[in-house]
């Protein structure tokens, strides 16, 4: 498939080290992503064109190289998107069918990367928080495990009265601004001449004698 729209554990780096066999729910998964995209290039929302752009680019587009192993990775954006829905809610999609699709979806694939162990380690203030996180993850992932899970939810949310799918149906086309260009923050790596240069200004600042480097620059 394509691999901005793969499920998530297809596309970061794994402890095997090998690929990953692509299965029938990550399939699902890459529904939500195209579904997710679609909503947000072609029907109404509130992120104008330059948040869009941005959006677009860092949870289905980016692409990083880890820069030991060389290994490919899509970063953190796609994941954080699909646990905490952040981006359904930044948008406010106009259309209510479509914003309950998306919601609906979210909350059963996130607990396919929730990890309750792992975020409430031992900690007995947040015991009741944990089992209740592990019951959640566990109702989910057994909801995927049903081949008829995806095909129920759009039958029920298609039929549901109480859902607007006309309000705001029609098509938006959103106008794109340039990708984002990231400028990377990593301090370059001072050469030993430079650190001569350096320790050679700090020691004649201490002894009373300014070098002409130092003159040059105003107190």
């Amino acid at each position: 498939g394509t691999w901005q729209f793969l499920a998530i554990r297809l596309v970061q780096p794994n402890e095997t080290g090998k690929p990953l066999i692509q299965d029938r729910i990550d399939d699902v998964e890459s529904f939500y992503h195209v579904f997710l995209w679609m909503a947000l290039r072609y029907t109404a929302h509130e992120l104008n064109s330059a948040m869009l752009t941005h959006r677009l680019h860092e949870i289905f587009d980016a692409m990083y190289k880890d820069p030991e192993t060389g290994e490919a990775d899509i970063g953190t954006a796609r994941s954080s998107n699909i646990m905490s829905g952040y981006l359904s809610l930044k948008a406010r999609f106009a259309n209510d069918g479509i914003l309950t699709v998306l919601r609906r979806m979210q909350a059963i694939l996130s607990q396919r990367y929730n990890d309750p162990e792992e975020y409430f380690r031992n900690d007995k203030k947040f015991e009741a928080e944990r089992k209740a996180a592990k019951v959640k993850k566990a109702e989910g992932l057994k909801a995927l495990e049903d081949s008829n899970w995806l095909p129920n939810l759009l039958n029920e949310v298609l039929d549901d009265e109480m859902i607007d799918w006309v309000t705001n149906e029609t098509r938006v086309d959103h106008v794109l601004g340039k990708p984002p260009k990231y400028v990377s923050r990593i301090p370059k790596r001072k050469t030993e001449s430079s650190l001569h240069s350096e320790g050679s200004r700090k020691a004649a600042r201490k002894s009373g004698k300014l070098t002409p480097h130092d003159r040059s620059i105003p107190n």
